[in-house]
């Protein structure tokens, strides 16, 4: 299809794929505006398996020392599982509320994320309100420090919970920036569905709309044509 042939068939089908990527990214800024404002915390942890002897009178030192490190990957494997239970939740929520702020268990547990890179862990707290997502952040580190490998029926502490960045004052989540982006991409996204279907229409439609197609058609030269009028 030559280029002029697009450009008819653009034409066209000009409202469609006006509309549709003007509703697309109308519909995706407006649901994202009526969005309630998050906030949310972070900070960085290093984790590892405390030593077995700590009184540093072990016949093999070295093993001892070894073995932290060992269990101390699988400990790590487990630990985004172990921050998005509800029992992590539970144990945070007691943090939060010996702070003096209320949160529900559920909602601690819906804005705990976490990501682990090596030996680091990165814990996000997000919350209705900057000072909520700050103390579940630091609830969450707390949680960590005294409970230990509890969660893994074996007793509280084993857990060395070291605070490379403390918890950062709380930020907005989504700005008007990252709507807008959003918005545009969807309107892109809406566009190339709307070219796609006016293709699809022009692919199904078998009337004649030009000389031109009249030709490839029959085969023949067309001579004439009537106007419309």
């Amino acid at each position: 299809m030559q280029l002029r042939a697009y450009l008819a068939l653009l034409r066209r089908f000009w409202l469609m794929i006006l509309l549709l990527p003007l509703a697309t990214g109308g519909i995706s800024l407006g649901m994202s505006l009526r969005q309630p404002v998050r906030y949310q915390a972070t900070v960085r942890l290093m984790i590892a398996r405390s030593l077995i002897d700590t009184s540093g009178v072990a016949s093999m030192p070295d093993f001892n020392d070894s073995y932290s490190w060992t269990t101390t990957e699988f400990i790590l494997d487990d630990l985004p599982q172990v921050i998005g239970s509800s029992a992590f939740a539970t144990d945070v929520q007691a943090a939060v509320v010996a702070a003096g702020r209320s949160a529900a268990p559920v909602a601690i547990q819906a804005g705990l994320r976490s990501e682990v890179l090596h030996r680091e862990l990165y814990l996000t707290a997000v919350a209705d309100t900057p000072e909520l997502a700050l103390v579940i952040a630091q609830g969450a580190v707390a949680a960590l420090q005294s409970h230990g490998l509890s969660y893994w029926g074996r007793g509280p502490g084993g857990l060395d919970v070291a605070t490379l960045d403390p918890p950062q004052a709380a930020g907005t989540i989504g700005s008007m920036t990252d709507k807008l982006l959003n918005a545009a991409l969807r309107a892109v996204l809406g566009l190339a569905v709307a070219v796609g279907l006016a293709l699809l229409a022009n692919y199904l439609d078998d009337r004649l709309r030009s000389p031109d197609q009249a030709e490839r058609w029959i085969g023949v030269r067309v001579l004439a044509s009537i106007p419309k009028e």
